[in-house]
């Protein structure tokens, strides 16, 4: 146990939230529910705070979407963070993600705002800019959050600027999102699915990794894709995404992209939303887990992560999936499909963890490629 602040820190969080960290579903095993409560669990991608910037959406307060299949939003509060036993999520910066309306300090000014918010949460939701602070959240029993920016639109790419956005939490970068920016091409319309990534993409992505922040690359055209992570000497992720093996479209990756992130040890977080899932009509967790299962067998255990895109606007979640308090469901059908413990635990937040510890908090990168990351 800490000592001093810490232990004050976690006893108010206890007070604000007396349903304990974790709360168990009747509908898991107890195995399964032990395994998620003692596992690192990180979700790389949702877009909360949007919801909190701009409705007053209250993180404190326990909501329900009315709605069946959740579509759209009203999937992640703090509340339901401990009850899913989620260690840490990924929450995208709340600035539009159009070069038009993001002139000036656009993006510097939604980050501060981000940071002086979290000031006000520390006792129930900790910013973390590291892997450790990560793991200190833990300990503590308050889950954190990281700070993403969804798209580098009206990203100058200087090494000042990245360093300052850096300084006030944010973590990682995505080169591209629903439109182009100077950086990269994305992967909405098939006529840019074989443009090659811009000189100011491959500068972008050269001061990113000097200043630790880390690249993402979901949202990207396919050729861009390749360059970028060709050009990656650190590990870099897919936040979220969907394999076109398992539905052809847009907005999947290939196998051979998914290999060649493997390569370069970064890891690739599984989406939610079953249109970017299967084309068949099954709509509950099982089409995650499909894309799990083919993940398992084209890269292995070592580069498979989560990346729900919980309040990403999306029309639908999966139907025993919902919200972030279900996470533990997925943990027990991992199980019951006879997936490794250790495997699990990778998949869960272990994956994760591993590129964040290296990029942001300065872990050296292993030495040998993992298995499954073969052309």
């Amino acid at each position: 146990m800490m000592a001093g602040s810490s232990v004050t820190v976690a006893a108010a969080a206890a007070a604000a939230f007396p349903v304990g960290v974790m709360k168990p579903l009747s509908d898991i095993s107890r195995e399964a529910s032990q395994i998620h409560e003692h596992s690192i669990v990180i979700d790389l991608h949702a877009d909360t705070l949007f919801l909190v910037f701009m409705f007053g959406y209250r993180m404190t307060t326990r909501h329900h979407n009315p709605l069946p299949m959740s579509p759209f939003i009203f999937h992640v509060d703090i509340p339901r963070l401990r009850e899913g036993g989620v260690t840490a999520i990924g929450l995208t910066a709340p600035v539009i993600p159009f070069n038009i309306l993001r002139r000036g300090n656009a993006i510097q000014r939604a980050i501060e705002k981000v940071d002086r918010w979290s000031q006000s949460m520390q006792t129930q939701l900790v910013m973390a800019r590291t892997g450790e602070d990560i793991l200190k959240a833990r300990e503590e029993g308050i889950p954190a959050f990281f700070l993403t920016l969804e798209g580098a639109h009206g990203v100058r790419g200087d090494v000042e600027e990245l360093a300052a956005f850096k300084r006030h939490g944010l973590v990682s970068i995505g080169l591209a999102h629903l439109t182009r920016s100077p950086n990269a091409y994305p992967n909405r319309r098939a006529r840019w699915r074989d443009r090659r990534l811009p000189r100011a993409g491959y500068d972008l992505i050269e001061k990113m990794e000097s200043v630790g922040l880390i690249v993402d690359l979901a949202h990207v055209a396919s050729r861009s894709f390749l360059d970028a992570v060709e050009f990656c000497k650190r590990p870099p992720i897919v936040s979220h995404t969907g394999l076109q093996s398992m539905k052809p479209m847009w907005r999947n990756i290939s196998d051979y992209e998914a290999k060649r992130v493997a390569r370069k040890d970064g890891v690739i977080g599984v989406v939610f939303y079953p249109g970017y899932l299967t084309s068949s009509r099954e709509r509950s967790l099982e089409c995650v887990m499909a894309n799990i299962r083919f993940l398992l067998k084209v890269v292995g255990d070592d580069f498979i992560a989560l990346g729900s895109d919980f309040d990403g606007w999306v029309p639908s979640m999966p139907t025993d999936l919902g919200d972030v308090s279900c996470l533990p469901r997925l943990t027990d059908r991992m199980l019951k499909d006879g997936i490794p413990v250790a495997s699990i635990r990778k998949i869960l937040g272990g994956n994760a963890m591993r590129v964040i510890r290296e990029i942001c908090d300065g872990i050296p990168a292993r030495n040998e490629p993992g298995p499954g990351a073969t052309d």
